[in-house]
């Protein structure tokens, strides 16, 4: 058996600052055995679809390009686990936290305790430890998103177990009309921090709120394309740039996307705070084993 230290991905379709990309490189490299790189597909709505293959398929290609490759399931994540388990041996499991409360990740931390299997979830959207005493949320959670990007590693044990669909046969044309590519991303992002030097584009968001473009940036950032993390310090960089360059208008507009950016974070602690209540109401080892998941 090969032994697999699975790298989960779902809401963190990226090489590029990932925990838990690298926390299976490290298991890998600590415990033996190979990287597997897993993406499961489950029912999805036909117009989200295009968007998340046009990320998928771009993952895709730097994983190739870390000498790894991206294999694709379909089925509950406990029955795909389980299939690789008995076929191969699972010895970890690693994703990032999702932006929603999902029965999916109870499901398969539940079947890790039943299976023997390592389960772990990074954070992505701001800290889970409770901030230091007299310490505000808001400097708590900027400490967070300052910390040092993760280095995107160099995969060394890839797993190759049956890729399943091809993302890299899809239709490029189709696929490069539509959102979702982390080169996209990088664009639109330059673009509203003035960091291009096309002034056509610059022009383009000059009038754009903070507020507006988080609403346009947050497909990418749902789909992980980009995490909060590289976003929060590029905003910060560029919102002290503007501010030494007296360019006020658009240090403030800056400002306004900054202070967007928590909301994945608030999301997902309203979201701990209401099942903690629903499992202090149930009780007993239910409640305990859901309130590990993340």
């Amino acid at each position: 058996m090969s032994l697999l230290h699975i790298i989960w991905f779902r809401n963190d379709l990226r090489v590029h600052d990932n925990a838990a990309l690298r926390g299976a490189c490290f298991a890998a490299e600590r415990d033996g055995g190979e990287v597997l790189a897993l993406v499961i597909e489950g029912p999805q709505a036909a117009e989200d679809l295009p968007c998340r293959k046009a990320a998928l398929r771009e993952l895709s290609h730097a994983l190739e390009q870390r000498g790894a490759r991206l294999h694709m399931r379909s089925g509950t994540p406990s029955e795909v686990f389980s299939e690789l388990h008995r076929a191969h041996g699972v010895r970890s499991v690693h994703m990032h936290e999702v932006p929603f409360d999902d029965v999916e990740t109870a499901n398969t931390q539940s079947w890790a305790l039943r299976a023997g299997v390592r389960f772990q979830v990074y954070s992505q959207y701001g800290p889970h430890e409770a901030p230091m005493p007299f310490e505000g949320i808001e400097s708590h959670w900027s400490k967070f998103m300052a910390r040092p990007r993760f280095e995107t590693p160099d995969i060394q044990a890839p797993a190759n177990v049956g890729i399943g669909q091809n993302l890299m046969a899809q239709d490029a044309a189709a696929l490069e009309t539509v959102c979702g590519g982390r080169r996209e991303a990088i664009e639109h992002l330059r673009a509203f921090l003035g960091s291009v030097s096309d002034p056509q584009r610059i022009a383009i968001t000059e009038a754009e709120s903070g507020a507006a473009f988080f609403e346009r940036l947050k497909p990418y950032l749902v789909l992980g394309v980009l995490s909060l993390r590289e976003v929060w310090q590029a905003a910060s960089s560029a919102h002290h740039q503007m501010q030494q360059a007296g360019q006020s208008i658009r240090a403030a507009s800056i400002k306004s996307l900054l202070r967007r950016l928590p909301e994945f974070h608030k999301r997902r602690a309203s979201v701990r705070t209401v099942r903690s209540a629903r499992n202090v109401r149930q009780g007993g080892a239910k409640g305990e084993q859901l309130s590990l998941a993340l």
